[in-house]
């Protein structure tokens, strides 16, 4: 469990475990943050860059691991994805982060870091915005969720607010799943198998999305964790959003398809249309809390079956 959920006037870290940040970018997204009342610090690497990385490998994991034991820090947030989070999976046992118990804001390249996290210490973060997305790229409703979600503070349905919200039923199955929810990046989740950092994903409620990859790329990955054993076993499958612009009606048929053939022969339900991925308008989703999923007969309901942190509020 979470020592405390994150309230306005509650202090953000924002360190860069990735790839580097645009200082503008992030200078933006910090007075947004700080207009929505909070307080942010910034590990001391967070605007650096060594090649496609925010700076070397020990840095990086330094900083993260101390932004967790910082006095001031109610929540830390991944300053942007890109690439890097994987090098540092074999370099700690991260239990720095697990024991500090402060809420984690992360995604895309950190889907390694927070499934190592729960596969290693049944560690719950939040799959969401990186804070260089604070800068006025994400929706209103995007952002309100996101605060709402890390002061533990969510609507018992989780999708009311978000039109883009647009189900499709590829396989059905229990009309009512609580399980723990792990959503993710395909493609990381994908290179976390053969690992120690890849969760048991039995009984476990699956949550993808992917930045715009052709669909031939998607069904290799997506083929890759069948192989594995990835799909046999799953609570549910639910399918976010992929990147394809809105009028690329093939790659998304592609996708549905592929889908279809992963899944055969499995009792689950499965489900596309989850707002959650790289779009401007999306979910804030916890990696390893229990979740109520819903299957009504005209809407798909998804909330929280058991607040992440120590006292609901």
């Amino acid at each position: 469990m979470l020592k405390r959920p994150l309230l306005p006037g509650g202090t953000i870290g924002i360190c860069a475990p990735a790839g580097p940040v645009k200082r503008e970018k992030l200078e933006a997204a910090i007075l947004r943050i700080e207009q929505r009342g909070y307080r942010v610090v910034l590990s001391p690497s967070v605007f650096s860059r060594l090649e496609f990385l925010s700076a070397n490998d020990v840095t990086r994991l330094r900083e993260l691991e101390e932004m967790f034991q910082h006095d001031k820090c109610d929540a830390v947030f991944a300053a942007r994805g890109g690439v890097g989070t994987s090098r540092l999976l074999a370099r700690s046992d991260f239990s720095a982060i697990a024991t500090s118990a402060t809420p984690f804001l992360g995604f895309s390249d950190t889907t390694a870091l927070q499934f190592a996290l729960w596969k290693q210490h049944k560690c719950v973060t939040f799959s969401g915005p990186l804070a260089v997305e604070f800068d006025g790229t994400l929706t209103e409703a995007t952002e309100s969720f996101c605060f709402e979600c890390l002061a533990g503070k969510l609507p018992e349905n989780w999708l009311l607010d978000f039109s883009s919200a647009n189900w499709e039923v590829i396989r059905s199955g229990a009309r009512e799943i609580v399980a723990p929810l792990l959503p993710g990046n395909l493609t990381m989740i994908t290179t976390l198998l053969g690992t120690p950092f890849l969760p048991d994903l039995r009984g476990c409620i699956l949550a993808i999305e992917d930045i715009a990859e052709p669909p031939y790329r998607v069904d290799r990955l997506l083929f890759h964790l069948k192989n594995a054993g990835a799909f046999e076993h799953l609570a549910a499958l639910l399918i976010g959003d992929f990147g394809w612009p809105p009028e690329d009606i093939e790659s998304r048929e592609l996708l549905l398809e592929s889908v279809r053939a992963v899944t055969e022969n499995t009792t689950y339900p499965v489900l596309a249309g989850l707002p959650y991925g790289h779009g401007p308008e999306r979910l804030t989703l916890p990696v390893g809390a229990p979740v109520r999923l819903s299957i009504l007969e005209s809407s798909v309901r998804l909330g929280s079956a058991l607040s992440p942190f120590e006292s609901a509020v």
